[in-house]
C-alpha cells in the first residue's frame, strides 16, 4: 500500500493558459487580467496596473516617484529607466552649507523630479495599444469612488504617517481626520482622481506643466527643496540595455546604473561557487551566512561604483569579471561575520507587478517614492505625494554618487527577468523593499535553482536581510536557533521574527514582497508574496 500524501494547507502557485498579472494589490491584479481580457497587451495592463498600485498603495508608489520597467517582446528585451534628475538649484556646496555630511532623510530637500509619469508614457508609446485615457480611468475611478484599504497595507500607511505629519503643508489628504486609515475603510482621494484623469487626456503637459508642476514647485521651493520649473521641461525616462548575469546555466537580466541591478548579478556570481543545495541540506545556517557575506560583498562594491553614468560609468564588466569573483569569493570567511560598509536604503517601500499576455509579452515593473510615504509632502489640492529619493545621495566631494545638479542618484528599484540555458524568457520577477531587492531576488533564485522549490514556495520561504555593517534581520523560521547561532558567527540579529511587528520597526523586519510569472510548456504560472495583500490573477 502506498503512503497517503499530506494535504498541503499553504498557498499554491497560479497557472494560466492566456495571461497573467501580479500584484502586491488585488485590485490591480484583477485590472491587469481584465486589460488583457479585453484585448490589451501586457503593456497595456501594466500600465493601468501601476496606475492603480499609484492610488492604492499611496505610501509606496505614485506620481510623485520613479519607475523602471524590462519589456520583453519578440525574443528582445527593452530596459526602461525613468528615474528623475536632482533640480537645478541643488549643488554640493549648498546642500552640505544647509545641512551638514550628511543628506537630510525627508522633506522638500530630497525631492528629485518625478520621473514615473514620462516612464509610463514611453511605455505606452513604444508598446501600449489601448487608448491611456482608459488604461488610467482605472485608477481614477477607484480613488474617486473610494476603495477598501488593504490589511497590510494600512500597518505600511501607518509606518510613514509621522513623515507625513512631520513635512506635509496639509496631511489630511492621506490622514482624513488626522488618522490613519484602517483595514477595509473606505479610502478617496478626488483631487488625484482628477489629475489622472487629466493626463489621460492631455499626455505630458498635464502634470509636467501648467498647474500641477507650478504647485509642485512651489511647494517643494517653500519647503527648502531645489527645483525649478525648467527642471520638469526635459524627458526623465530613457530606454536602456539591460546588463546580463548568470548562475546555474540561466541568465538574469537587470538595469544597469544608476539602478542596483549588479548586487543581484554580483551576488549570485559568488554564491555560484558554493554547492548551495548541499550546504542547504546539510546545515541551513551555513548557506544563510554564505548569503548574507556575498551580498554584503556586491553592496559593497556597488556604493563605491554605481551611480549616474553620465557622471561615473561603474566596471560592470570587472565586477563581474572571474578572475575577480573568485577574489571576492575567498574573502568569504565562512565561520564569521565580516564588517562591510552601509549595504544602502533600509527604510523603503516600493511597488512592484509583472504581467504577461497571450502572445508571450511580459514586463516587468517596479514604481516607488522610495520611504514610506516619501519625502512627507504633499503637494496641496493635486494630492500627489513627492519622493525622498535624494536621500541616497552622499555629500562627499568627489565620490561617484556625490549630490549636484541634475543627476541621477544611485537608485535601489529593480525589476529582472530570467532567461533559460537558450536565450528565451522563463521568468518575469522582481522583489521590493528597499535594500531588501537585490537580496530577494537572489535568495529567491536560490530558492527555485538550487533547493528545487516551486515558484509560490521559493517566495514563501523564510528570507535574511542584510541592513548594514553586521547588522541583520531574519524572519521567523523553522530552525528555532537560527539568530542564535548566526549571532555565534558575529552577526547583529536586530530581528528574528519573535514578536509582532509594529509600525516602528517595520523598515527592519520587512523582507520585502515578491511577485513573479513563470513560462511553462503549456501555461503560465504566477505567485504572489503573502508579506503584502497581493495576487496571482490568471487569463
Amino acid at each position: 500500500m502506498s503512503t497517503p500524501i499530506p494535504f498541503d494547507n499553504r498557498r499554491a502557485p497560479v497557472y494560466g493558459r492566456y495571461g497573467m498579472a501580479c500584484s502586491s494589490t488585488p485590485l490591480a491584479a484583477v485590472i491587469g487580467r481584465d486589460v488583457l481580457q479585453a484585448g490589451g497587451n501586457a503593456a497595456d495592463a501594466a500600465l493601468a496596473m501601476a496606475a492603480v498600485v499609484n492610488v492604492t498603495e499611496p505610501m509606496m508608489s505614485g506620481l510623485g516617484g520613479d519607475m523602471f520597467a524590462i519589456v520583453w517582446k519578440d525574443g528582445k528585451a527593452h530596459g526602461l529607466n525613468a528615474s528623475g534628475f536632482s533640480g537645478s538649484l541643488m549643488t554640493l556646496e549648498r546642500v552640505r552649507a544647509e545641512y551638514g555630511d550628511n543628506m537630510p532623510q525627508a522633506g522638500a530637500a530630497t525631492i528629485n523630479v518625478p520621473g514615473a509619469l514620462d516612464g509610463y508614457l514611453e511605455l505606452h508609446k513604444q508598446f501600449g495599444t489601448m487608448d491611456l485615457a482608459d488604461l488610467f480611468e482605472h485608477a481614477a475611478k477607484l480613488v474617486d469612488d473610494g476603495f477598501p484599504v488593504g490589511a497590510k497595507i494600512s500597518q505600511a500607511w501607518a509606518a510613514g504617517a509621522p513623515t507625513l505629519r512631520k513635512y506635509s503643508p496639509d496631511s489630511t489628504a492621506y490622514l482624513p481626520g488626522g488618522r490613519v486609515p484602517t483595514a477595509g475603510s473606505i479610502f478617496r482621494e478626488q483631487s488625484l482622481a482628477r489629475v489622472w484623469r487629466r493626463i489621460g487626456r492631455e499626455g505630458r503637459d498635464a502634470f509636467y506643466s501648467g498647474e500641477v508642476r507650478d504647485r509642485i514647485v512651489e511647494t517643494v521651493q517653500k519647503g527648502g527643496g531645489y527645483l525649478q520649473a525648467g527642471d520638469f521641461d526635459a524627458i526623465q525616462a530613457d530606454w536602456v540595455e539591460p546588463i546580463r548575469g548568470s548562475y546555474r546555466g540561466h541568465t538574469i537580466l537587470e538595469l544597469p546604473p544608476n539602478g542596483q541591478g549588479i548586487v543581484a548579478l554580483e551576488a549570485l556570481a559568488i554564491l555560484e561557487g558554493f554547492d548551495l543545495a548541499a550546504i542547504f541540506a546539510a546545515d541551513e545556517v551555513q548557506a544563510c551566512h554564505l548569503i548574507l557575506e556575498a551580498i554584503k560583498l556586491a553592496y559593497a562594491d556597488a556604493a563605491a561604483t554605481v551611480a549616474d553614468p553620465r557622471f561615473l560609468q561603474a566596471p560592470i564588466e570587472d565586477l563581474l569579471d572571474p578572475a575577480y569573483i573568485t577574489q571576492r569569493r575567498a574573502a568569504i570567511d565562512r565561520d564569521h561575520a565580516s564588517d562591510n560598509p552601509p549595504a544602502g536604503r533600509v527604510f523603503g517601500d516600493t511597488t512592484y507587478l509583472t504581467v504577461v499576455d497571450r502572445d508571450r509579452m511580459a514586463v516587468s515593473l517596479i514604481t516607488s517614492i522610495s520611504a514610506p510615504f516619501g519625502s512627507g509632502v504633499v503637494v496641496p489640492g493635486i494630492g500627489v505625494i513627492m519622493n525622498n529619493r535624494l536621500a541616497d545621495f552622499v555629500l562627499v566631494p568627489g565620490h561617484p554618487n556625490a549630490a549636484a545638479p541634475h543627476k541621477r542618484v544611485r537608485h535601489t528599484i529593480l525589476p529582472s527577468m530570467l532567461l533559460d540555458a537558450s536565450g528565451a524568457l522563463k521568468m518575469s520577477f522582481g522583489c521590493m523593499g528597499g535594500n531588501m531587492q537585490p537580496q530577494g531576488q537572489t535568495q529567491i533564485l536560490i530558492n527555485l535553482l538550487d533547493r528545487g522549490m516551486n515558484l509560490q514556495q521559493a517566495l514563501d520561504a523564510p528570507r535574511v536581510r542584510v541592513l548594514d555593517g553586521r547588522r541583520i534581520s531574519i524572519e521567523r523560521h523553522p530552525l528555532p536557533d537560527l539568530g542564535k547561532r548566526l549571532a555565534a558567527m558575529g552577526h547583529e540579529v536586530v530581528w528574528d521574527g519573535s514578536t509582532p511587528a509594529s509600525p516602528g520597526n517595520i523598515g527592519e523586519s520587512f523582507e520585502g514582497s515578491a511577485q513573479a510569472i513563470m513560462f511553462e510548456p503549456e501555461s503560465l504560472c504566477g505567485a504572489s508574496d503573502p508579506r503584502l495583500d497581493g495576487i496571482a490573477c490568471p487569463l
